[in-house]
């Protein structure tokens, strides 16, 4: 399974079409470092369905469980990162 790291204050997609988030490693909470998760674009409208976060949640201490089971997508992956100081997550995904 892939392993993406994030480790900025970004918009990244980070897959595009159907798939699975496994898991969330938080390797570095950062300083008042926040994520958002969205699953899209849609395919007909270009919208992003909120997954984590419908608005930006700080992120936990490292050794949090940010998931508790795997957590499907139809349209793809989005990760949102924002806030004062970048940590470290690492998303693994199929």
């Amino acid at each position: 399974m892939p392993v993406t790291t994030i480790a900025n204050k970004a918009t990244t997609q980070i897959k595009t079409g159907a798939g699975v988030l496994e898991q969330i490693v938080i390797a570095n909470a950062g300083t008042s470092w926040t994520l958002q998760l969205n699953d899209g674009p849609s395919l007909t409208q270009g919208t992003f369905t909120p997954l984590i976060g419908s608005t930006a949640m700080t992120i936990p201490a490292v050794g949090s469980q940010l998931l508790t089971r795997p957590m499907p997508f139809s349209y793809g992956l989005q990760v949102v990162t924002a806030g004062t100081t970048a940590g470290e997550i690492e998303l693994q995904w199929s």
